[in-house]
């Protein structure tokens, strides 16, 4: 099911929002409103507000067709955010497309528990690493919110690194990221100008046992090599425990994002490299989400 055809009747934007909603409901989609309004607000060429403002516009023949054929795709299950080819993420807005992960809310944590870092210790966080740095917006975010901080962002895809580029373009930050093409599980960090007072992954962690059972969204339209490492789900994080003593200054810093039942492994694979102070920290259900700790002084 579909809206309605435009020659049945004459829609308004309120109107179509408000069949689009129902057909979302009967298909199962999240979120039904919230994605008929950015869906449509993307048609039109609106945000959120400018929808709200605009209940009585009429909507034309070729907006409607336009906007059908979002809906359809977004009943097939792609993700809103490749649809429209953007994310939000810490109150900046990032181009994404299906060679990139989307930002999610709780990878907010690992930024906020950066910027708490440099604000408890000022100047720990000027020269930092992001591992899989997807989209950029890890690295993009960090550099927003701490003046004096440059980057290296690695990323195993091509097409990634482009996107990231552009992001930072977008955001005035070209200056101060470099986008490097690395590997680290096969030791290919060449590029990387180390020692990093900070390094930042959110790496792929869901085991493949588990990937088998995500919701199609990320099975079938995320990429998997941002997704999964094909085994337990801990792969990267015993490759980036293998190089914290070369990676990091005396001391440095490494946060990571894992996932819900990961914190303890994790944990226990750093403190194994000879990493100190490891702590994990919550999410705001209360999931331990972020697992920080320093390499050997």
């Amino acid at each position: 099911m579909t809206p309605p055809n435009a020659a049945v009747r004459h829609w308004t934007v309120l109107a179509l929002l408000e069949s689009t909603t129902g057909v979302f409901t009967e298909r199962g989609i999240d979120s039904p409103r919230l994605t008929a309004e950015l869906l449509l607000a993307h048609v039109l060429g609106l945000d959120r507000i400018g929808v709200y403002t605009h209940f009585d516009r009429p909507v034309d023949s070729g907006e409607i067709t336009a906007f059908r054929e979002l809906v359809r795709r977004r009943i097939a299950h792609e993700p809103v955010q490749y649809i429209v080819g953007e994310s939000g993420f810490m109150g900046l807005t990032f181009e994404v497309n299906p060679s990139v992960l989307i930002p999610r809310p709780e990878t907010e944590l690992l930024v906020e528990r950066v910027v708490a870092l440099e604000q408890e210790s000022p100047g720990s966080v000027r020269h930092l690493l992001d591992i899989g740095t997807g989209s950029g917006n890890i690295a993009l975010a960090i550099l927003r919110m701490v003046a004096e901080a440059t980057a290296d962002a690695i990323d195993i895809s091509a097409a990634a690194l482009e996107v990231a580029g552009r992001n930072a373009v977008a955001l005035g930050l070209a200056g101060r990221v470099r986008f490097l093409p690395g590997d680290i599980l096969a030791d290919t960090l060449s590029g990387a100008r180390a020692p990093y007072d900070l390094v930042v992954a959110n790496p792929p962690y869901i085991s493949a046992d588990e990937y088998r059972l995500v919701e199609p969204e990320v099975r079938d339209f995320e990429p998997a090599i941002a997704t999964t490492d094909g085994g337990d789900g801990l792969t990267f994080y015993r490759a980036i425990a293998r190089h914290s003593q070369t990676l990091l200054r005396p001391g440095g810093f490494c946060l990571v994002e894992v996932a819900y039942d990961q914190h303890a492994a994790v944990i226990e694979l750093f403190q194994e490299a000879g990493m100190t102070d490891v702590a994990a920290f919550p999410d705001y259900q209360g999931i331990m989400r972020i697992v920080s700790a320093r390499g050997r002084a």
